[in-house]
Order: structure tokens, then sequence, then C-alpha cells
């Protein structure tokens, strides 16, 4: 019961990168199922699953899988030495907060990018989770983060609906990748969670530059096609 509380806990915290899809998948079931009860055609109850199987992948993935992988990367990487963290592209501040809580770092930096609305939510997640003392956050473009040179120990980017990091244009992840390499430390790792095609083309960027790259698994990470990979700087 208390996972059950704790999940709904998250999910109403952090929400969700695509509550569209959520919502529209559950809502055309419904209106599916009605028009199919008032004609009678139970034939076509197999697409009113599949809406429902659709809106239930989508929750899963954008709520309990990203923050699984989220927490694998903080609770598996020793941070003992780190100062100072960034969540690039931070939307609701999942990976920040943990970040903050978690480890040893003293102050977390969270960039917001295309999110606008959701910097306020962040502000309260911040203010819940008893970290809003060590987290400073931003609006700014993610192509030019506001920072300086060797400025983080740490950093993170996750994807989300829309945001810049989902971007396959090389004029955009060709220049995020730059500047995480720049603002973080030699030897610092980053974090970065992506569909399986952006993923690879964060990779090329950053083997260009010399970093170490490895990917990190987790089961059902294809059903839910998101993959992930730590960067060390060199």
């Amino acid at each position: 019961m208390n996972k059950i509380i704790n999940w709904i806990r998250h999910w109403y915290r952090y929400k969700t990168d695509e509550p569209y899809i959520i919502a529209l998948s559950f809502i055309a079931a419904f209106c599916l199922y009605g028009s199919i009860y008032l004609d009678h055609k139970n034939k076509l109850m197999i697409y009113v699953l599949v809406l429902i199987l659709l809106g239930l992948w989508t929750l899963f993935r954008t709520v309990t899988f990203k923050k699984n992988y989220i927490n694998q990367f903080v609770d598996n990487h020793d941070l003992s030495t780190a100062k100072k963290g960034l969540d690039l592209g931070t939307g609701t501040g999942y990976a920040l907060v943990k970040m903050a809580k978690d480890n040893h770092l003293k102050e977390v930096y969270g960039i917001e990018d295309i999110y606008q609305y959701s910097i306020q939510r962040l502000e309260k997640n911040s203010t819940l989770e008893n970290v809003k003392e060590k987290v400073q956050l931003k609006d700014h473009d993610i192509t030019a983060i506001p920072y300086d040179d060797n400025s983080f120990d740490v950093a993170t980017a996750i994807h989300g609906r829309d945001d810049q990091l989902s971007d396959r244009k090389k004029s955009v992840y060709q220049p995020i990748s730059e500047e995480l390499n720049r603002v973080v430390k030699s030897g610092g790792v980053i974090f970065m969670l992506n569909t399986p095609g952006m993923i690879r083309r964060f990779k090329k960027e950053f083997e260009a530059k010399g970093a170490s790259v490895k990917y990190m698994h987790r089961r059902f990470e294809l059903f839910f096609n998101v993959r992930a990979i730590v960067i060390t700087v060199k």
C-alpha cells in the first residue's frame, strides 16, 4: 500500500512529460466504449483496450521508468568528492531533487528550457523535498549554458516532450554537447537519458571530444523506447 501511495505522490509532484497523450488516450477509450455500448459493436472493444494500454505505457514510461533510471545513476555512482551539480532541461525537477537529496553535493543548479510552466512546479517540489537552500533555478537556452568553464562536477540531462534535448537537428544537439563538455570539469560525469536515436547522436558527439561513454542498461528499456549513457569528460 505504501508503494502505491508513494507512486501517486510522485506522479502528483513531478507529473509526466506526455500529459496530453495520456489524457487523450483515456478520453478516447471512454468515448469509444460508450459508442460501442450503445451500438452493440463488441468487436471494436479491442481498440478501447489499445487506447488504454497506450495511456498506461506512456504513464509508466514518463513517471516510473525515467525515475528508476535516475535513481540507478545517483545511487550507483560515488559523488562524495563532487560539490556542484547541474540538471539541464530540468522540467519538474526529479533529477535535480534526487541529486540534491541523496549525495554530498553542496549546490545543484537547474536550467529550464521550454517548459516555462514547470519552473513554478520545480520551485514547489524543491521546497516539499527540503532542498530549496541547495537548489538554484534558471530559465535559459540550454544551447548556451550561462555558467563558466569547468563549473560542475556532475550533470544530468533528461529529455522531455518537445524540449531541445529531443531535437534531432545537429544545430541543436551539437551545441548542447559542446556546452555540457565545457561546463563539466575534466573527470566529471554526465548522465543523459533520451530516446535511442538521440542517445546515439549524443554518444557520437562526446566520443569525438575524447570523452568516455558507457551505456547504462535497465530491463524493458527497448519496450519503453529509452536509453541512457554515462559520460566521463576528458
